[in-house]
């Protein structure tokens, strides 16, 4: 018989008699722990004397969290342990829940939500100075919410987030200007399932469809309907369903045309309209067919800063293009890529 040779590590024998879930949540509850017993007193007074930080409600949504990063990041390799004993993000997040719920405990037991704010910031303010992660105490998240990598990334605090979203590092959920913002909803709304890739910045009180996958150093400014795919292609951006019609590159073809590249192009079928921001449709013409390109021409376009052109396939998939007209390249590349979608 071989033996199993064991790792030594500490605490392992008296481990073994507790079952795997009272484990994890005993660990969870030594970190939230961990964050409030330097300001226990003060919260207490704000959120009552019996307000504990490892409550029910409070683990079972950290342990969504840790468990849905150790499943859904491969380099996890499914160890809820790994995520939890080196995972600097995860930490943001757990943070994150324990300043909410001090923050929404202490404003339904009527105390100053003043004091209430500064307690439940101070929370994620040292969150943020150990994992480079700044989620504000009053953005609304859903439960199994992941931050990958997390360094530089950015939650609001009118952010809402539905279930099961996942952000890469540097992802900003921020408003549009940089001071002087008004009050009230100024961020974005994720709905579920929402997918940010690195870099990505959302700004404004947009509104982000369910099972969106927004792609890297993506800028977007404009809502984006469910089942979406947002991506960059130079100054030219692109949001398509789930569809083989796509759009691989866009480049100027003379004055009012653009030649566009990319695969299920070919169909007699396709149909081609501009649109404008009130809605309105117009037809484009098709200047010249081929397997991997169209010639298209839009007139008038010349003149105008954006042009907002949807490509509709047979089935009733599409995919739409936020073009940049060549006399206003230059500006575009001062002002970064947008992203849009139907409206």
């Amino acid at each position: 018989m071989v033996a199993v040779r064991r790792c030594g590590c500490p605490g392992e024998d008296a481990d073994d008699a507790l079952p795997e879930a009272t484990r994890r949540r005993s660990q969870l509850a030594a970190l939230l722990w961990g964050y409030t017993r330097p300001r226990l007193s003060r919260i207490r007074l704000m959120c009552g004397p019996d307000w504990d930080p490892a409550s029910a409600e409070l683990l079972e949504l950290v342990e969504g969290d840790l468990l849905a990063l150790a499943r859904r990041d491969p380099a996890a390799h499914g160890s809820w342990r790994e995520v939890l004993g080196t995972y600097r993000a995860f930490r943001a997040v757990l943070a994150y829940r324990l300043a909410h719920s001090i923050l929404t405990t202490a404003r339904l037991s009527g105390s100053c939500v003043e004091h209430s704010r500064i307690l439940a910031r101070d929370i994620s303010e040292q969150a943020k100075s150990e994992t480079g992660v700044e989620i504000h105490p009053a953005a609304r998240i859903g439960p199994r919410f992941v931050v990958d990598h997390g360094m530089g990334t950015v939650v609001g605090e009118t952010t809402v987030i539905g279930s099961d979203c996942y952000l890469l590092q540097c992802v900003v959920l921020g408003s549009l200007r940089v001071a002087d913002n008004p009050t009230g909803r100024r961020h974005p709304m994720l709905g579920h399932r929402v997918e940010v890739g690195a870099y990505a910045r959302i700004l404004g009180p947009v509104r982000i469809g369910d099972d969106v996958r927004i792609g890297s150093h993506v800028l977007v400014r404009d809502d984006v309907p469910e089942l979406s795919r947002v991506s960059v292609l130079h100054h030219y951006q692109v949001v398509a369903g789930r569809t083989d019609l796509a759009v691989t590159g866009v480049e100027p073809a003379g004055r009012d045309r653009f030649r566009l590249y990319g695969r299920g192009l070919q169909s007699p079928a396709l149909w081609v309209e501009k649109r404008d921001w009130n809605s309105d449709r117009q037809p484009v013409s098709i200047i010249e067919r081929a397997d991997d390109h169209l010639l298209v021409e839009l007139p008038g376009v010349t003149g105008e800063r954006r042009t907002y052109m949807r490509l509709n396939a047979p089935d009733g998939s599409s995919v739409s293009l936020l073009l940049t007209t060549p006399h206003t390249a230059r500006r575009s590349e001062l002002a970064g890529p947008e992203a849009t979608a139907d409206r």
